[in-house]
């Protein structure tokens, strides 16, 4: 805690000495305050709502440690600030008439370690994500990749072993990263080695339990980039302290904004709030447990849950009840006249029960988290809102680690869910949706397992016509409305708070809010 504190003294003071000179500069000049201002270098402090468990580049290990790695990392492709792919890596790819090969030409950039980046690293890393004992989170989307050739220093090859559209976007993921060859030999199966990548900022130093701090990369491929010299990640699992932090200014940037706290901040005149809406809360069943293995129970539930309650009980009223499946409008699959397919109406709950056998309701138990205020809030609303049908909901509140495994086991009745697609592409819904041999995984619901989403979800993989796969899509929405393996709650705005002063930090929109972490490379300080 006194590091801590000296930290704190130490930027405020800088940032005491930058306002002065800063006025000083602006009254002996004409240039407007922000050029007056705004300066390379400095530090920047980023409040996180947790510690990673790792920072193995092939993990989704959270939203916090996807921050830090998108720091320190760069894929062939990325998601820019914009949201639309980004070339990063790869100068330049090409994709066959067949969809069969992709061919990238590499630009000149290095690693962290002074070594260039080159074909065989590429290589390198993709046969890391893919190998049969990987526990890559991406491992089967990039399995298609049947030969990787490397025909120069600069050229990489993939030739799959069917068209899969969405390829590209998968590429684009944090999880995606590609990493020196050398590295993956001397060090790829120890989850606590020291990352490399080619990122803005190289990896400095972690202080478990406080803070990771990163450094900028002085040979990173875009010419001017960082600005900052450098980012300490400090971690702050209790929101309160997290917002406090901020308003304090011990830190400049938080993440996970609590709701309850969005009001003060934007009207708070030395603080900023940078909200999207693209996630979104909803349940998910594990359809072994006998009365949610009927898709009339599971209809029922959707039909009972007053989402103004969820929003208001856990949201302060911020956010857009979802009444159909969570798919944004714009992207495709998304369809007006299906948005309002269920509604709340508690008769037709009770009959829907009734007809599945469970006219008096019964127990199960509902799992959530005490760790964040919104799961833990939003459980309590479903509660209430059941009980009105007879389902009888017990709370399941361990921490955010023990929520994660418990999902990750199955070993749940129902849960909630706070999440967003990973990718701009329809195969989003893969992931949620696709049943098989992984039938328990993070975003799916447990042993789920549906022949026709699964064969119209390999359909819109393959079909290269873009009106034939939006007409996939739009079957598969029937399919899944009838199914409702999850009940679409809200979506909910996702925030970021931020001192005044800070500038070029962007919220991302829709989906891609949790991969905002990539626009570290152009925040500067004022």
């Amino acid at each position: 805690m006194e590091k801590m504190n000296k930290q704190a003294q130490a930027k405020k003071g800088f940032s005491m000495k930058k306002s002065v000179l800063g006025l000083i500069f602006a009254l002996a000049s004409s240039v407007s305050a922000h050029q007056a201002l705004a300066a390379e270098g400095g530090t920047l402090y980023f409040g996180l709502s947790g510690e990673p468990a790792t920072l193995d580049s092939t993990i989704n290990a959270g939203t916090p440690a996807r921050t830090i790695r998108l720091a320190i990392h760069r894929g062939l492709v990325n998601y820019g600030a914009d949201g639309k792919l980004s070339q990063e890596l790869a100068q330049s790819y090409e994709v066959s008439t067949d969809a069969l090969t992709y061919t990238f030409r590499l630009r000149d950039a290095k690693f962290h370690d002074g070594s260039p980046v080159t074909a065989q690293d590429v290589k390198a890393s993709i046969e890391r994500i893919t190998a049969a004992d990987s526990k890559a989170t991406y491992r089967n989307e990039l399995g298609v990749i049947k030969a990787i050739d490397t025909p120069d220093a600069k050229t990489v090859k993939l030739t799959l072993s069917k068209p899969f559209v969405p390829l590209i976007h998968y590429l684009a993921l944090p999880e995606s990263a590609i990493v020196p060859a050398a590295w993956i030999r001397d060090h790829g199966k120890d989850p606590n080695a020291t990352p490399i990548g080619a990122g803005p900022f190289k990896f400095s130093t972690w202080e478990r339990g406080r803070e990771l701090t990163v450094e900028k990369f002085d040979g990173y491929y875009k010419q001017g980039k960082p600005h900052l010299n450098d980012v300490h990640y400090v971690f702050y699992a209790d929101e309160n302290t997290r917002v406090n932090a901020l308003k304090s200014s011990d830190v400049d940037i938080i993440d996970y904004v609590p709701w309850k706290d969005a009001a003060s901040i934007e009207v708070d005149s030395n603080l900023k709030l940078a909200s999207t809406t693209g996630p979104f809360m909803m349940l998910q069943f594990n359809t072994k447990f006998e009365p949610f293995s009927k898709p009339e129970v599971r209809q029922a539930v959707s039909y009972a849950i007053d989402r103004a309650t969820v929003i208001n009980t856990a949201f302060n009223g911020r956010g857009t009840p979802i009444y159909g499946i969570a798919i944004p409008e714009g992207y495709m699959g998304y369809s007006k006249e299906k948005a309002n397919y269920f509604s709340y109406d508690i008769a037709k709950a009770k009959a829907l029960l009734a007809k599945a056998g469970y006219p008096n309701g019964f127990e199960a138990r509902l799992l959530s988290t005490a760790q964040y205020g919104f799961h833990n809030n939003t459980a309590i609303a479903v509660q209430a809102e059941l009980a009105k049908i007879g389902i009888k909901a017990k709370l399941d509140l361990p921490d955010w680690s023990g929520r994660i495994a418990k999902n990750n086991a199955g070993d749940y009745d129902f849960l909630v869910a706070g999440t967003a697609g990973d990718i701009a592409d329809p195969d989003w819904l893969s992931n949620f949706f696709y049943g098989g041999q992984q039938l328990v995984r993070l975003n799916n619901s447990a042993y789920f397992n549906d022949p026709v989403i699964n064969d119209l979800l390999d359909k819109g993989r393959v079909t290269l016509d873009t009106a034939e796969r939006g007409k996939i899509y739009g079957q598969f929405v029937d399919r899944a409305l009838e199914q409702s393996p999850f009940v679409y709650l809200m979506w909910r705005d996702q925030s970021f708070g931020l001192r005044k002063n800070v500038k070029g930090f962007t919220n991302i929109p829709g989906f891609l809010t949790f991969q905002s972490g990539i626009t570290v490379e152009d925040t500067e300080m004022e």
